[in-house]
């Protein structure tokens, strides 16, 4: 089985939970990881790498450079490291002529096997389809009736790949279109690919929706059965999204939250706080000295009486 995955140095600590809960979940797999990446911090790169040797038989570390990616649009916080993605069939050695990529951003819950060896006949990929169907078609220009893909967890047939130069279509699309471009790779691999990917479970790629959104939870509608069929045994549960969707983030309530926290606590990374838990102001910290002060005295006074 090979694994391909992108890191920039905000993702480091989370690949590392990542792969040892595709580890832990698929225990008698040989997996051999491709990790992707461009200029990151070399201590941070060696204690992944020292990590997961400890359970890998095979990783390899390759370094991109960014300048093949010059032309694809960026702003904000995004930086073209995003677009890593488009590179696989570039970076990953010839002979690999299929991939399974997985965000960093995501964990797995059970065996991948059935994934991996599911047949993409004449696609280019199997993924699971995303939940904004209508508005996503629309804003890129899609066909009436085709369907929009979650790009977080992907079987690649990288021959073909190759052989249609994704990378140089997938420029020539961002060039001519830069207003479509809202989810960066993602956007330009559903247009590139319309109708040209297979459908895949959804238990493939457990999104958020599943658990939050109301045509998701319930249960008399057909979305609703199937996402409650995959809430109920997923093997891939991914964490798409900013901020407080982000099981490292104090306030995410995903109900796999848990989870993620359990397999950080066995990485190098165990001790780090939770992102996003507000800073006391000084006035703040006074309240609770005085209180602190207040509950003492009086945990005193009740030990002086007789």
């Amino acid at each position: 089985m090979i694994i391909a995955c992108t890191i920039d140095n905000n993702y480091i600590r989370h690949c590392a939970v990542m792969l040892k809960s595709l580890q832990l979940s698929n225990p008698t797999e040989s997996i051999s990881v491709y990790i992707l990446h461009g200029v990151i911090d070399a201590d941070e790169r060696a204690r992944l790498a020292a990590y997961l040797g400890e359970f890998l038989p095979s990783v390899s570390f390759i370094q991109l450079d960014e300048e093949m990616l010059s032309g694809f649009p960026v702003f904000g916080h995004i930086t073209l490291a995003t677009y890593f993605r488009l590179l696989l069939p570039a970076a990953l050695p010839h002979a690999v002529e299929k991939v399974l990529y997985l965000d960093s951003d995501l964990i797995v819950v059970d065996s991948i096997r059935e994934l991996w060896e599911s047949a993409l006949e004449e696609n280019s990929i199997g993924a699971v389809e995303d939940h904004n169907q209508e508005f996503d078609r629309n804003r890129l220009g899609l066909a009436e009736g085709s369907m929009v893909f979650n790009a977080g967890a992907m079987l690649i047939d990288l021959g073909r790949w190759r052989r249609d130069n994704i990378l140089a279509t997938g420029l020539e699309f961002a060039r001519t279109h830069p207003e479509r471009i809202k989810h960066w790779d993602q956007d330009v691999l559903n247009s590139l690919l319309e109708a040209r990917w297979r459908s895949l479970d959804w238990r493939f790629n457990a999104l958020p929706h599943l658990w939050m959104h109301p045509e998701y939870t319930d249960a008399s509608t057909p979305n609703g059965r199937q996402a409650e069929a995959t809430r109920a045994n997923p093997a891939v549960i991914h964490f798409a999204g900013s901020g407080v969707a982000k099981p490292w983030h104090h306030r995410c309530t995903h109900p796999w939250r848990q989870r993620y926290l359990e397999i950080r606590q066995q990485t190098p990374w165990a001790g780090l706080p939770l992102e996003g838990v507000p800073i006391p102001s000084p006035g703040d910290r006074l309240r609770t000295f005085r209180s602190q002060i207040k509950r003492a005295g009086k945990r005193m006074l009740g030990k002086l009486r007789p």
